[in-house]
């Protein structure tokens, strides 16, 4: 089974094949390097097949509670499997979601830390560092033995890209396991979207998101100064993939409801004009009322969420 509870309408008339349709990529640049493989593998990163796991939950303390547990839930089963919790986040809204989050048992003790994404800036800039920000408002709650793999500091996005992936290849197969591929899979993946549909730094009809045969972190020049990613496959490898949105504003009243719509229910999107659809077959989706009022979906509990994930 794979625990639909939330079916989306209307169906796509165009369900993508693993070998077909796939988004070619641009021409090469200093950015990244294309994939030119027809893998299987390869072929089935650059697709947006139908999403399998949405939950539109009534409250955003809703969504809070549903991604404590499963962040929580996947540790525990990571730890009883092999001793050893693999955690990717980002930065933005997860970091409030996180903020809130209090232990129940010592995992984070046995907990290794990676960014989904992250600024080539000084780890301990408040303003700009995931790292800085995640330290001030958790991860030095949670005390000192979480591993946090951190950026060297540079505003280099290669020899950042380079010397991250150096790091998380060091690890044993019990610190981070992979796949058959050679790919890392991590624990669970908190992954968050943007209003274009980018997730991590990977943002729309850029080189970065063709980076599908091989690397694992790449460096991310849409902004100033550079940033790096974790690539498309090591998201869409994770155990459990999560993305979330919830909570609304004066200016956005239904928060990232579009963004949302875009990213899990739209026909008419590719993974390169909207990274976010790639996630779409891989991550557990969980939106609040406001978040996820522009699909036709009836609402979900957290207990369904949280048993998804």
């Amino acid at each position: 089974s794979i625990g639909i509870h939330a079916f989306l309408t209307p169906q796509p008339r165009n369900v993508l094949i693993r070998t077909k349709n796939v988004v070619a990529p641009t021409s090469p640049s200093t950015h990244a390097t294309p994939s030119t493989s027809t893998s299987t593998s390869s072929s089935s990163a650059l697709r947006a097949a139908p999403a399998r796991k949405v939950h539109i939950l009534p409250t955003e303390s809703d969504v809070t509670s549903a991604v404590h547990r499963i962040v929580e839930n996947s540790a525990k089963s990571a730890i009883d499997d092999r001793g050893h919790f693999a955690l990717a986040i980002p930065g933005g809204s997860v970091l409030k979601v996180l903020s809130t989050l209090e232990p129940s048992f010592d995992w984070p003790s046995k907990t290794t830390l990676a960014f989904v994404n992250h600024k080539c800036v000084s780890t301990d800039d408040v303003a700009s560092a995931i790292e800085a920000q995640a330290r001030e408002k958790f991860l030095d709650r949670w005390g000192t033995d979480v591993n946090v793999i951190s950026l060297g500091g540079s505003s280099d996005g290669h020899a950042e890209a380079t010397g991250y992936e150096s790091k998380l290849r060091g690890f044993s197969e019990t610190t981070l396991p992979r796949d058959g591929d050679g790919f890392p899979v991590f624990d669970l993946a908190l992954v968050g979207v943007g209003d274009d549909g980018h997730i991590g730094s990977l943002y729309p009809n850029r080189d970065e998101i063709d980076a599908i045969d091989g690397p694992w972190i790449v460096a991310a020049f849409a902004k100033d100064p550079p940033g790096i990613s974790l690539t498309l496959p090591v998201m869409q490898r994770a155990r459990a993939t999560v993305i979330s949105a919830a909570g609304k504003s004066i200016k956005y009243p239904n928060g990232k409801a579009e963004a949302m719509r875009l990213a899990v229910a739209d026909e008419g999107v590719t993974p390169r004009d909207f990274p976010a659809s790639a996630l779409r077959e891989y991550a557990v989706w969980i939106f609040d009322e406001p978040n996820g009022s522009e699909m036709d979906l009836e609402l979900s509990t957290v207990e369904k969420a949280v048993a998804d994930a």
